[in-house]
């Protein structure tokens, strides 16, 4: 459906600036170029921003307006706001467009950056909706109702006599004799983009780490030249983590956008239908959920899942690093429990249960137990009765795997009135800046992990330093370290293919370790998640270490793994020596 159409007449002596506003000024080399085509009339569509126009040419040969600098021969440019039919996206646009170019399926994912087995699902989508049964029948359809697009996706190879192509002919070949006034037009290489999926509302403290360390990576990637010459740039969209139809949204405004990845923190794990839409998308997915049930999903259909990959390892280990780490803390007579027993707090969702098969093997063989798991909703918790319930199952350990800054920090202020004498450890939390804000003194001694954390060595305090500068606060130890890693793996993999085909970009991710401020990342051949040091391999050169930190004095001092961290720092908290 058009809406409101402008109308302007064109001639060759017509300059940039000389477009009225309601007409972009990027038309104006095709505008030019048409007049040199063996058309009387063109008609296609046009991206402008977040909208679609469709765009008629027809050659004049009477113009005397103003815009056509007194010369006779012309074109009539009309432009009209447009509703793309039955919902069909730019990325689908983009095949259409292909397609009637007569390119295959392997020839379009070429040109998209994507695979061959997801044209093939994108086609089969736009058959149903658009009513049609053979590609053929698609092409027609698009040549017939104006449904194809400029600038061609992926450049002008093809030699179909559709009017388009030659119209893209002649103005590349206007570009590259650098002629007249196309040769300002669009700069030759198109920026690498990568679409954020940004935590808002209960998760924003965790948004701001995420935006904040590829704002960071962005910046110096482009100070240094960006990718191959190409510069890259942030596509950001809030999303509430705990509402589908907002990342639901935030996702199509990506495809939209034709990001050539996206990355994000922990959205997939508490939407698992997003890993399916994504799949669709068919573009690299670099993501931090730690969520086990969901790298297998991926590790079982690699044709579809194939460019989701976990740049961590997942919540499996959370468990069994506690245990290790209270039996080193009682081998060096650091801690001495007044039981053996750990109380898990588990949230209700379903990426945070921790307390699993290999983590109860692991506690009976170093001889402690689980009393309980308590479960707790995301938000809205009753901290006191819930810490009064932990205190009466007298444990020597407290577990929390809840992920909400501001909720660990309630926890925690109770707990240190309980007068229980338990190590409290948390699973990711703490590592938001906003966690120490809110708790304040509460917070020293409190002990708590990750399976991507910062390292404190020369690469991590020179990321710490430079994030310090750039944003006037430091960063947390986990996700705004992550963020910047996941940037600089997406720029490593297309600096080294040279090409923005999936299948390349991730073949090149997991082949090669990279090593970033928070570890290094090697997935293997067929991986789709990090190897964690210790726990799934001896070489820290090829594994991100499982960090275990403590709070102490304001900030985090790293106790283990070793060589990243020293369990000798330990501090026995503060409650457990006034409890003792």
């Amino acid at each position: 459906m058009s809406r409101t159409s402008v109308e302007v007449t064109v001639g060759r002596r017509t300059r940039d600036g000389d477009l009225p506003a309601a007409v972009p000024q990027a038309l104006l080399p095709y505008a030019l170029g048409f007049l040199d085509t063996s058309r009387d009339s063109m008609r296609f569509l046009w991206r402008d921003g977040q909208r679609w126009l469709a765009v008629q040419l027809v050659r004049t040969r009477s113009g005397t307006g103003a815009a056509t600098g007194g010369r006779a021969e012309a074109v009539a440019v009309r432009v009209a706001e447009v509703d793309m039919p039955r919902g069909v996206t730019v990325r689908e646009v983009d095949i259409l467009t292909l397609l009637a170019l007569g390119l295959t399926n392997g020839g379009i994912a070429d040109r998209l950056g994507t695979s061959a087995r997801t044209v093939s699902t994108q086609i089969e989508r736009l058959l149903s909706k658009l009513d049609q049964v053979t590609r053929g029948g698609l092409s027609a359809l698009a040549v017939d109702s104006g449904l194809l697009r400029l600038p061609i996706p992926g450049g002008v190879e093809a030699t179909t006599g559709i009017g388009i192509v030659e119209l893209e002919s002649v103005v590349t070949t206007s570009r590259r004799s650098a002629l007249g006034p196309l040769s300002p037009a669009y700069p030759r290489k198109r920026p690498l983009l990568i679409g954020l999926l940004v935590p808002t509302g209960v998760a924003a403290s965790d948004g701001r780490e995420l935006h904040n360390g590829s704002t960071l990576a962005v910046e110096q990637l482009n100070a240094t030249g960006g990718v191959g010459g190409r510069a890259v740039e942030l596509v950001p969209v809030e999303v509430d983590l705990f509402g589908w139809d907002s990342i639901a949204r935030g996702l199509d405004r990506l495809v939209e956008a034709d990001v050539d990845a996206i990355i994000t923190s922990y959205a997939s794990a508490e939407n698992v239908a997003l890993i399916d839409r994504v799949a669709d998308f068919g573009k690299p997915f670099l993501h931090t959920a730690t969520f086990a049930e969901q790298v297998s999903l991926a590790e079982s259909d690699p044709l579809r899942y194939g460019a989701i990959l976990q740049t961590c390892a997942s919540e499996t280990y959370y468990g069994i690093g506690l245990v290790d780490l209270l039996s080193g803390l009682e081998s060096q007579g650091l801690f001495r429990p007044g039981s053996h027993r750990i109380v898990g707090i588990e949230t209700e969702s379903s990426s945070t249960h921790v307390t699993n098969e290999a983590f109860l093997a692991r506690t009976e063989a170093a001889g402690w137990s689980l009393a309980d798991v308590v479960r707790v909703p995301v938000t809205g918790t009753d901290w006191t009765a819930t810490v009064a319930q932990v205190a009466r199952l007298d444990p020597g350990a407290v577990m929390i795997t809840h992920f909400l800054d501001h909720e660990i920090a309630a926890f925690q202020r109770a707990f240190v009135q309980c007068g229980s004498a338990a190590l409290v450890y948390c699973v990711y939390g703490a590592s938001i800046p906003g966690f120490l804000d809110t708790a304040g003194e509460a917070a020293d001694g409190v002990i708590w992990s990750t399976t991507t954390g910062t390292y404190d060595d020369e690469l991590g305090r020179r990321f710490r330093t430079q994030y310090e500068a750039r944003f006037g606060a430091a960063p947390g130890w986990s996700q705004a370290g992550a963020a910047y890693d996941q940037v600089n793996l997406l720029a490593a993999a297309w600096s080294a293919v040279r090409t923005r085909r999936t299948d390349s970009v991730v073949a090149h991710i997991r082949r090669w370790p990279h090593r970033g401020v928070n570890g290094v990342y090697y997935f293997g051949e067929h991986g789709h998640a990090t190897l964690s040091y210790p726990h799934m391999t001896s070489d820290a050169s090829l594994g991100q270490a499982h960090m275990v930190y403590q709070i102490q004095d304001g900030g985090s001092c790293p106790l283990a793994p070793a060589p990243f961290g020293d369990i000798a720092s330990f501090r026995l908290p503060p409650w457990c020596r006034r409890a003792t």
